[in-house]
């Protein structure tokens, strides 16, 4: 039994200490966070986040159900003008009701139809008459429908049904429009014809874009089919001026108002989550079959409880912080240690890598120390990384053109602007070596930007620069360079789009091939207009056959502008997020045509800096200019063959 014991005593004495251990590290945490999570800061969160839910619960609920009735109350207002506004043409339509096409002839039909077209909003009025009710008294009719029309009264009678069409864009009236639609018969129910009325949507519309609620909320105007017929902005209209999406189609709360709209005339839907992201209302309408539907952030609507919450939260911080200040003592070896780190930081601001910090503890503050290091050894990295970076834009900036190109009657420049220390973009001017007074122009656009972009434009240039002194038409050319391009987009489905143009001063004319780029634009002073050099070919890059064409145009006498750029130079934006279009670049070349090519890039430049201020590029600039003055172009021409 004793040996037994001696035999299994070191095993029951490594489970006492393990144990023990155990009891100590539950009691004694190792690190600051542990001792002042669990011995001051959890007491008091426990009883600040239990009192602070209750109060929280009971105040959100009562703001909901207040801004459920107040949305209600002004839904039900707005809708009450707008179907005071569609009430008078129909009560006024109502009159129409058993006239038949003899009573024109007493001008009760005119009457009533010109009254009709005299109400709010009534564009058009569109009559067809059924020459099919006979035996009736006219002055009979005559009286009562006058003595209708004069009170103004509310009535009913048995009229056909009444159809509201959904607003579509008319031509004619330059405007959205809808229109009432009746089938009218006599007193024995036999139809005498039809009528419509045609009104101003915008008008009607002016009735719910004046109330409050519209611009303060994601609002919509939805039909009995769920289609938006007009909302606050956020959906597209098509080419007729009609919403295209359905209402219903975006999201959980959508569909649950959808849902509730079809089976209630008027109430709210709380979207997911507690507090609920978002909260809707809608009321339908009484004359119309549209309803109108507001949906609002719940984050806006408890914005006072959020406030409540936000200083709850200050106040516990408060707490917390005091209470922090009696633990300093227990604190002082992680103080020293932080300051060491912030020295080392502050050093580091100024640029100075001192030796790697000693790590002393495995708490919080050793692994700080830990990814403090690291973050050392990374920035080294970095400042390297950048060093090189500069050089890569130093060596790109060498590859595009230094100077510009002057000869009789013709000037050629160039500008490039990166969004990043390296860009896609390229431009390039080459004298023929083969043809004396042909000159090869490209410009280029990678897609993508930074330094995998400037790579492929690297690339791109080299091909084109290889190719364009062999044998071959510009056609050709490009074709050669898409294939050999392909070769190395195979795999990364890269692209990059072109536009080449040679100007063959001996011929006369110029020869361009467009590779997926947009249309360069060209300036006629003496008509003032623009005209496109356009031409059919996909970028370069996706399809190793593609076979490319080339398009050409005679060099006449007049004096012609030409500007070849990168998507990036109007399609810069703004701090409201409106893009530089390129109706701003016509007006300027319009205004400054009679520049040199040069200044006249710089009038571009300076527009597009001044346009989007302070937000940053997101896409690379590429211009390039040809300012030709035929009649000097020709003249040298003649000069040069005598």
């Amino acid at each position: 039994m004793g040996t037994y014991i001696l035999q299994y005593m070191p095993h029951v004495y490594i489970f006492i200490i393990n144990l023990v251990e155990i009891k100590v590290n539950m009691f004694h945490p190792k690190s600051l966070q542990q001792r002042t999570i669990l011995f001051i800061l959890m007491p008091i969160f426990l009883f600040l986040t239990i009192a602070g839910i209750f109060g929280y619960r009971a105040v959100r609920n009562l703001l909901l159900q207040q801004w459920g009735e107040t949305a209600l109350a002004n839904l039900e207002r707005t809708a009450h003008r707008v179907d005071m506004q569609l009430n008078r043409p129909k009560q006024v339509l109502l009159l129409l009701e058993g006239l038949d096409e003899r009573d024109s002839g007493n001008g009760v039909r005119d009457f009533i139809i010109k009254r009709l077209k005299q109400e709010k909003g009534v564009v058009a009025v569109n009559v067809q008459w059924l020459d099919n009710h006979i035996g009736r008294d006219v002055h009979s009719m005559q009286r009562n429908q006058m003595m209708m029309m004069m009170d103004g009264e509310n009535w009913h009678s048995n009229m056909g049904s009444l159809e509201i069409s959904a607003p579509v864009y008319n031509i004619e009236h330059e405007g959205r429009t809808f229109s009432m639609v009746s089938n009218l018969s006599d007193e024995n129910g036999k139809k005498t014809g039809r009528v419509e009325v045609v009104m101003d949507f915008d008008s009607l519309l002016a009735q719910i874009v004046k109330a409050p609620w519209w611009n303060v909320y994601e609002a919509y105007v939805v039909d009995i089919s769920g289609n938006i017929i007009v909302s606050t902005g956020k959906n597209k209209l098509d080419g007729e001026g009609k919403d295209t999406s359905l209402f219903g189609n975006r999201g959980l709360l959508e569909q649950k108002t959808h849902t509730a709209l079809m089976a209630k005339n008027a109430g709210t839907v709380f979207g997911p989550g507690q507090p609920p992201e978002e909260i809707s209302g809608f009321y339908h309408l009484k004359e119309a079959p549209w309803t109108l539907v507001i949906v609002a952030p719940g984050e806006k609507i408890l914005q006072p409880i959020i406030h409540f919450r936000l200083l709850y939260f200050l106040t516990a911080a408060a707490c917390i912080g005091i209470i922090l200040v009696f633990i300093r003592l227990m604190i002082t070896q992680t103080t020293r240690s932080i300051k060491k780190i912030s020295q080392n930081a502050s050093d580091l601001a100024l640029g100075i890598f001192g030796a790697p910090l000693p790590v002393t503890s495995s708490d919080e503050v050793g692994e700080l120390t830990r990814n403090f290091n690291a973050m050392t050894s990374q920035l080294q990295k970095g400042l390297q990384l950048q060093e090189a970076m500069d050089i890569a834009r130093e060596v790109q900036l060498t590859l595009l053109p230094q100077d510009d190109i002057i000869a009789d009657g013709i000037e050629l420049s160039g500008r490039s602007i990166y969004c990043d220390e390296t860009g896609g973009d390229y431009f390039d001017f080459i004298v023929s070596e083969d043809t004396p007074g042909k000159l090869h122009i490209l410009l280029g656009d990678v897609v993508g930007h930074g330094i995998g972009a400037a790579l492929l434009m690297a690339t791109l240039r080299a091909l084109v620069r290889s190719r364009i002194h062999q044998p071959g038409t510009p056609a050709q050319m490009i074709t050669d360079v898409n294939r050999e391009l392909c070769l190395d987009t195979e795999e990364s489905a890269n692209f990059a789009s072109l536009f080449y143009m040679d100007i063959n001063m001996p011929a006369g004319e110029m020869v361009w091939v467009r590779a997926g780029h947009d249309p360069a634009i060209v300036y006629h002073p003496a008509s003032e207009t623009f005209t496109e050099l356009k031409g059919k070919g996909v970028v370069l890059g996706l399809d190793n056959t593609c076979e490319y064409s080339s398009s050409r145009l005679t060099i006449g006498d007049e004096k012609i502008c030409i500007l070849i750029f990168s998507d990036g130079s109007w399609e810069v934006e703004n701090e409201e997020q409106e893009q530089f279009g390129k109706k701003r670049l016509k007006d300027i070349i319009r205004e400054n045509h009679h520049l040199s090519a040069k200044e006249l890039l710089r009038c571009i430049v300076t527009a597009i800096d001044t346009f989007r201020g302070t937000i940053d590029l997101n896409d690379d600039i590429t211009l390039v200019c040809i300012s030709m003055d035929g009649a000097i172009f020709h003249e040298s021409q003649r000069k040069n063959h005598e």
